[in-house]
C-alpha cells in the first residue's frame, strides 16, 4: 500500500541474454540458505533488457533517468559500513523525464574484466 501517492509504481525486471544455458553456481549465504548465480568469466559480455512495467496502465510515472550498473566489491565482516568497489561501470539507459507505457531497454557491457572470483569467506565476501 502506498500513503500519500509515495511508493513503488513500477515493476523493475532485469533479463540476462542466454541465461536459459549459462551454468548456475550455489552460493552459500550467512544465515544458511544457498542462492543460485549466473557464472561469467573474465572478459565475457554481459547483456540482456532491463525492462519496467507500469503497475497502474495508463499512469505516468516521472523519473530521474534510467541506469544499469555492474559492480565488483569486496566487503569485510567485521567492517560491513565500509566496502571497496574494484569495478565498477555504468550504462545509462535513458534521460530523465516520463514514462506512460511498459519499456524495455537493451543494454551491454562488453568483454567486462573481471580481476577476481567470487568468494565468501569467514572474514570477507567478494562479489
Amino acid at each position: 500500500m502506498s500513503f500519500f501517492g509515495f511508493g513503488q509504481s513500477a515493476e523493475i525486471e532485469i533479463e540476462l541474454d542466454g541465461a536459459e544455458s549459462r551454468k548456475l553456481v550455489e552460493i552459500k549465504q550467512e544465515d544458511g540458505r544457498k542462492d543460485r548465480y549466473y557464472l561469467y568469466y573474465d572478459g565475457e559480455t554481459v547483456s540482456g533488457k532491463v525492462n519496467l512495467s507500469l503497475k497502474k496502465p495508463g499512469s505516468r510515472l516521472e523519473h530521474q533517468g534510467v541506469k544499469i550498473e555492474f559492480v565488483g566489491q569486496i566487503e569485510l565482516y567485521y567492517d560491513r559500513g565500509n566496502q571497496h568497489e574494484f569495478t565498477s561501470l555504468v550504462k545509462e539507459l535513458a534521460r530523465p523525464g516520463e514514462l506512460i507505457h511498459n519499456t524495455s531497454y537493451d543494454f551491454e557491457f562488453n568483454q567486462v574484466e573481471k580481476p577476481y572470483e567470487s568468494y565468501t569467506g569467514t572474514n570477507v565476501r567478494l562479489r
